[in-house]
């Protein structure tokens, strides 16, 4: 036998003897409704097994407790995790989180993503992406919710949280000065990514300041990558005594080609990453590396949207500044 149709508000109207409008105000605990009237339609939707949809509710309160993440990139670490932790920071406070996958290069899928998420009547959208367009196409649609960017570029303008690239890649390439080296090569993440471009700003703005000659090679984030720049890289020649490469990812490929190629790290050449893995307190040797701290990211991203919501927000802007982490991969230059 079928299934029974799902008994709607009308339904419960309709046995309580009250109008839809009645019902709608039931739901929402409006305090004019009599109690022996709240008693009848409680009992209708018993008797029915009705089962208010959210979007009903909605429409009728116009507080949805919904919220829309719109994300790229998930399949890295750093951007999964803050999408983790602000779902959990969004359901302590009663907020369910809907996530949406897109593909930041493509503005179709970033604007079907954004279409999507309105139509469910979110109350206000994260957005987990560093392309610059991305952010731009989602601003530039969105209107009547806040929107918070993590991990992009921000004005002060607008609600943001993200990590201090900048201060992240100064601090990588200071250390490095501070050890006595001089020749410092730069791998930088992908071109059209806040994260390279900042990071890479740091590193070279410090190489200047200590009048040093910056050295940037362009790879991306994957560990192949530095895989590859480590096989091929003319380190005698050269005479590259440090590095700074824009991920962990990146810098546990480049070390491998290292240990390959018969290069000792850190005796012959020292590694700085980015991110603080949890793998690279393990690799050959430990990796010093940049810290940052995704779920401190992603929960004051989340708070930040839901005090924009709730009309007590006290600022837009939020930067974390990341932590150095020495390990074993970094030491004074050789003499060569």
């Amino acid at each position: 036998m079928a299934n029974p149709k799902q008994a709607n508000i009308y339904d419960v109207a309709r046995l309580a003897k009250v109008s839809h409008q009645t019902v709608s105000r039931v739901l929402n605990n409006n305090p004019s409704i009599r109690p022996e009237t709240k008693t009848r339609v409680l009992k209708a939707m018993e008797s029915l097994g009705y089962r208010p949809s959210l979007a009903a509710r909605a429409l009728a309160s116009s507080r949805s407790k919904m919220l829309g993440i719109l994300s790229s990139d998930t399949d890295f670490t750093g951007p999964a995790a803050m999408v983790h932790h602000m779902e959990a920071a969004a359901r302590a406070q009663g907020f369910f989180v809907v996530t949406v996958g897109i593909d930041a290069n493509d503005e179709e899928s970033v604007q079907s993503g954004i279409d999507h998420l309105m139509k469910l009547g979110i109350e206000g959208l994260a957005l987990v992406t560093p392309q610059l367009r991305a952010v731009e196409i989602a601003r530039a649609a969105v209107s009547g919710i806040p929107v918070v960017t993590l991990d992009s570029m921000y004005r002060m303008d607008e609600l943001a949280v993200s990590v201090d690239n900048f201060a992240g890649g100064a601090a990588a390439t200071q250390h490095l000065i501070d050890l006595g080296h001089k020749n410092i090569v730069h791998i930088s993440g992908p071109q059209g990514w806040f994260e390279s471009t900042t990071r890479a700003a740091g590193y070279t703005a410090t190489m200047l300041n200590a009048n040093l000659t910056p050295q940037v090679i362009d790879g991306d984030w994957q560990i192949d990558t530095g895989y590859r720049i480590g096989k091929k890289l003319d380190i005698d020649s050269k005479q590259v005594t440090a590095l700074f490469i824009a991920n962990d990812r990146m810098s546990l490929g480049f070390m491998h080609a290292m240990r390959e190629r018969g290069i000792e790290v850190p005796k012959r050449l020292s590694i700085v990453g980015f991110d603080d893995l949890e793998e690279t307190a393990y690799s050959s040797p430990p990796l010093t590396t940049l810290r940052q701290d995704f779920k401190s990211l992603g929960n004051r991203a989340m708070n930040l949207l839901l005090s924009e919501i709730s009309g007590t927000a006290t600022k837009k802007l939020d930067r974390l500044v990341p932590e150095l982490i020495q390990r074993s991969s970094t030491a004074a230059p050789p003499k060569l």
